[in-house]
């Protein structure tokens, strides 16, 4: 029981949250009178189960189906919860579809509904902010100062970028964050205004004018604090926490909501971890002083010996690059690393009289300005040693390192960490803040059970619960399993790959909707669009890839609109891909998902598992690409409504003993058996 005072009348009442709950989720409650939403029992139960977890600081791993409603089923009871409980809720998503949809459609509809029903009147002002990584944040502080001393600091190309920052913060900017921007601002000079320095603290800036210090007092105010899961792991890394050993996980007496739970593993890993860039090394140099230009921080303080180090610190870190691509990789994209002190070490001393320097200069310089800014480069710099000392000597034992190249010319080399085994520093840096977490996707299980999760998160105490979907599969979708697909895994992929583009151009070409095809890898997703894009511009429809020339909300946007397109999507399409109605009306997996044994966090967790007398097949691969499987199986029915056709064309979910594992996750017991064995030829080169 939670006892508020009515502001209008003055008096005390008392109000039961759980009753609150079920007038709002009930058969013909007001979420079904208000908002003409329809009643889903699954939906009631999961709202009850999330008040009773927050009341109960007790932590809860909630698998609600497709459809639920999940979204609303944690929001109305946590923002019950944090308004009259004084407590603020965390809501952690992983993609920005997700956080959209919170912001633009579910918040809005929420405020709808409190301030039309009249038991919900005293709620109808709750607060909810967004917040993104703090780099990301216009500063206009450190703005103002780049305009003036811009001589200094950048050429030509570079002071045109900066007048157009400037103008955007004048005028078209609402949040002040860089992914407002397009096209977007070159890096070397957001790395000057943005709100990721000592600059921009509450001494120099405030919410009037700054666009972090605004988004920071909004979430002081809120009692709803939507993050993605990267910027939350990356504050508990870096050691943020309640003051004064107060319970919480980021403020005091908090509590946490993780829709997209099954991506919360991986996302701890990969930001509790480390990652150094040739390219951001190589850029923070330069900014310091650019030598081939005479521009950067040190052009009006530097003494002869400063510029004389950072030109030997943009030297050493090109040799050391150039040696990780020419010794260490060769021809390969990734390299495990796995004994110390293989990696030259003569990239550090530069770098350590570069962070003296800065030091020096900083402590010295009568500028404010610059002095803040000399000795914030000086800690960055400090940062990159540390870390780079810990790479080349694999300090760390439960911890994998290694190399890789990225980007699309695969031109920047990093250096890269992650911790083996997350759930022991979850489980006392998430799990053991007394305050609840709660978690919540469609696919936390195996074989209905969620012991994997709970053993892979750290989450040992609290609740667990499942709910089905309450869409109807057996008349919704249509699922057809390919018997004559010849193996994926040969050794003359000829054959396969043939096959995949016929089969593809079939069966998308044969429905009037739009297809989505998933593929496991970029090698084989280009192969088909190369093959399938001539014929396709024949048949006046399109074929579009992932990676190729469209960002995947263009990509969602141009199959929305056109109705009847080829989608090939790898990676990120399995999980996150959203997409309703005819437009979306087939789905295709080309393969099993199978993560690739080489990589090295996955080729370390074999190991160990090896070295525990576990076959790591079945521990880990198999599971992993079971969760896959699901996610991708899940793109099809979107809503009450969708109708659709999934096909999955990897004969081996027939043909090997594991495939019926895979066959028993599908949403429906019956399936069709086809071939394409017999179709005509076409030829598509």
């Amino acid at each position: 029981m939670i006892k508020l005072i009515d502001p209008l009348e003055g008096h005390e009442n008392t109000l039961d949250l759980k009753q609150v709950v079920t007038e709002v989720f009930k058969e013909e409650g007001s979420l079904q009178k208000i908002l003409e939403f329809e009643h889903r029992p699954q939906q009631e139960q999961m709202a009850h189960a999330v008040l009773k977890s927050i009341d109960s600081d007790e932590h809860l791993i909630f698998e609600a189906g497709t459809g639920v409603g999940k979204s609303l089923a944690y929001l109305i009871p946590a923002i019950l919860q944090a308004k009259y409980s004084n407590r603020p809720c965390i809501v952690a998503t992983n993609t920005i579809n997700l956080q959209e949809q919170l912001l633009h459609k579910d918040i809005p509809s929420i405020q709808k509904l409190f301030s039309q029903s009249e038991d919900l009147h005293a709620f109808e002002d709750f607060r909810c902010a967004l917040l993104v990584g703090r780099a990301n944040y216009l500063c206009t502080t450190r703005l103002r100062k780049a305009l003036l001393g811009q001589g200094e600091l950048f050429e030509s190309r570079e002071r045109k970028e900066l007048q157009r920052i400037a103008e955007w913060a004048d005028g078209a900017a609402k949040e002040g964050i860089r992914q407002e921007l397009s096209p977007p601002p070159l890096s070397t000079v957001w790395d000057a205004v943005n709100a990721d320095s000592s600059m921009c603290s509450s001494k120099r800036c405030n919410s009037d004018h700054c666009f972090y210090r605004k988004a920071r007092a909004q979430v002081e105010k809120a009692h709803i604090v939507i993050v993605n899961h990267s910027l939350l792991f990356s504050l508990l890394g870096a050691g943020v926490s309640p003051s004064n050993d107060a319970d919480g996980v980021i403020f005091p007496n908090d509590f946490v909501i993780f829709d997209e739970a099954h991506e919360m593993i991986d996302e701890a890993s990969e930001h509790l971890g480390i990652s150094i860039s040739s390219w951001a090394l190589e850029s923070s140099l330069r900014r310091v002083y650019n030598p081939a230009k005479r521009k950067g921080l040190l052009k009006r303080v530097g003494r002869l010996s400063d510029f004389d180090h950072v030109e030997s610190g943009i030297h050493a870190v090109s040799d050391f690059f150039n040696h990780l691509h020419t010794a260490n990789l060769g021809q390969k994209d990734r390299l495990r690393l796995l004994e110390p002190n293989q990696l030259p070490m003569d990239i550090l001393p530069p770098l350590s009289k570069v962070a003296r320097g800065l030091i020096e200069l900083g402590e010295n310089c009568e500028d404010e300005t610059l002095k803040i800014e000399l000795l914030d480069q000086s800690k960055k710099f400090q940062g990159y040693i540390h870390a780079l000392s810990e790479i080349i000597e694999l300090k760390n034992e439960d911890c994998v390192y290694w190399i890789e190249r990225t980007g699309k010319q695969k031109q920047i080399i990093h250096l890269r960490s992650a911790p083996l085994d997350v759930s022991q520093i979850l489980e006392v840096e998430l799990f053991g803040k007394n305050s609840p977490v709660i978690m919540t996707s469609a696919t936390l299980t195996h074989n209905g059970k969620p012991k994997r999760f709970i053993e892979a998160s750290g989450c040992k105490t609290g609740e667990h619960t499942i709910v089905e979907s309450p869409f109807d599969y057996e008349f919704n979708m249509n699922i057809r399993v390919f018997e004559d697909c010849p193996e994926p895994m040969s050794q003359d992929r000829t054959k396969y790959l043939d096959y995949l583009v016929r089969s593809l151009d079939s069966l998308a070409g044969s429905i009037e909707g739009g297809t989505l095809a998933l593929f496991t890898n970029y090698q084989d997703l280009n192969y088909c669009y190369q093959h399938l894009k001539k014929s396709w511009l024949k048949k006046q429809r399109s074929v579009y890839a992932q990676g190729i020339d469209y960002s995947r909300s263009e990509l969602r946007s141009r199959m929305m609109e056109e109705g009847d397109v080829l989608l090939l999507g790898a990676e990120s399409f399995w999980k996150g891909f959203d997409a309703k109605g005819p437009a979306l009306s087939q789905v295709i997996l080309t393969r099993l998902p199978f993560e690739n044994p080489n990589h090295p966090v996955m080729e370390a967790k074999n190991e160990k598992l090896l070295k525990e007398g576990k076959k790591a097949f079945f521990e880990l691969t198999l599971p992993n690409a079971i969760t896959r499987f699901r996610q991708g199986v899940g793109r099809l029915i979107r809503s009450k409504t969708d109708l659709g056709e999934l096909v999955i064309l990897d004969s081996r979910i027939l043909r090997k003993p594991y495939g019926k594992l895979f066959l028993a996750e599908l949403p429906k017991e019956r399936f069709e058996r086809d071939s394409l064995f017999g179709s005509e030829e076409e030829d598509f080169s």
